[in-house]
């Protein structure tokens, strides 16, 4: 296997797609500016700030796999930053009865739209809701508690410990130690898998240098020379299906809730229902 962008892990179904994401983030603005017109409050939520998201998320779970795109990109994707992103700058929230309608309070040591914003205060002849118009919309999406909108905490173990686990696995282990084999023919001596390849602070360069670019490309022929990829992949899902099937209960509910927010984000969005 040369690629696994287009393979399915067996956590997918318990994890949201990019798109289902957006979906939900689109339904919650819809519901914040909603809210705020009840109080004759013109509002827009500011836009979504999305970084860097692979096609699929298998797609450079491996690192790189394309020995074209590695010998132009490097060991960066097209389109991911090549430094550390500065984190931005949280957005200014408006002040005065705008900001307690939105937050549900005007105490600076309360988090907006959390438990802690109590709502209760009367803004043109209306009472604000517990949260503002930020918790109000939660509780429309059941976004609240530990996933606050994304992944379910046990998805996301298991998504992170198969690999992990595989990484360490004997099977994988062999094909990685010829992989490394690989690389020293090419002359890149000192890296023991790929993770450790691409992590290189040597690439922390504004632009792919060309020992990067050829670095990367090597990677991505003496991956394809000995099936890193495939084997990888395949150990990664069997421990996937394994811990899949110790908390099937607990994925069973994770699952379900995906969908009921799905319906939830569709209903916030007037979306009608399928024709029966």
């Amino acid at each position: 296997m040369e690629s696994a962008a287009s393979r399915s892990l067996p956590i997918d179904p318990y994890l949201l797609t990019n798109d289902q994401a957006d979906r939900l983030d689109a339904a919650r603005r819809t519901l914040v500016e909603r809210c705020m017109n009840r109080f004759g409050i013109t509002y827009r939520p500011p836009d979504l700030v999305t970084p860097f998201r692979p096609r699929t998320r298998t797609q450079y779970r491996y690192g790189v796999t394309d020995p074209a795109d590695a010998a132009r990109y490097g060991f960066a994707p097209p389109g991911s930053p090549r430094t550390p992103p500065r984190p931005p700058s949280p957005p200014a929230s408006p002040s005065g009865e705008a900001g307690v309608v939105l937050t549900g309070t005007d105490d600076p040591k309360a988090k907006p739209g959390s438990g802690a914003a109590k709502g209760g205060q009367r803004v043109n002849e209306r009472t604000v809701p517990a949260g503002g118009c930020l918790g109000e919309a939660r509780a429309a999406l059941r976004t609240d508690g530990a996933e606050a909108g994304g992944d379910a905490p046990v998805a996301d173990r298991v998504n992170a410990g198969s690999f992990e686990k595989a990484r360490r696995d004997p099977r994988v282990a062999a094909v990685l130690a010829r992989w490394a084999d690989c690389m020293k023919r090419r002359g890149f001596p000192s890296y023991g898998d790929p993770l450790q390849a691409g992590a290189d602070p040597a690439w922390r360069t504004p632009e792919p240098s060309a020992k990067e670019r050829e670095a990367a490309a090597a990677d991505a022929r003496c991956k394809k020379e000995h099936n890193v990829v495939g084997v990888w992949f395949t150990v990664d899902a069997a421990y996937q299906r394994q811990e899949i099937e110790r908390n099937a209960k607990e994925l069973a509910a994770v699952k379900a809730e995906l969908a009921a927010r799905q319906e939830r984000a569709g209903a916030a969005l007037g979306e009608l229902p399928p024709a029966p």
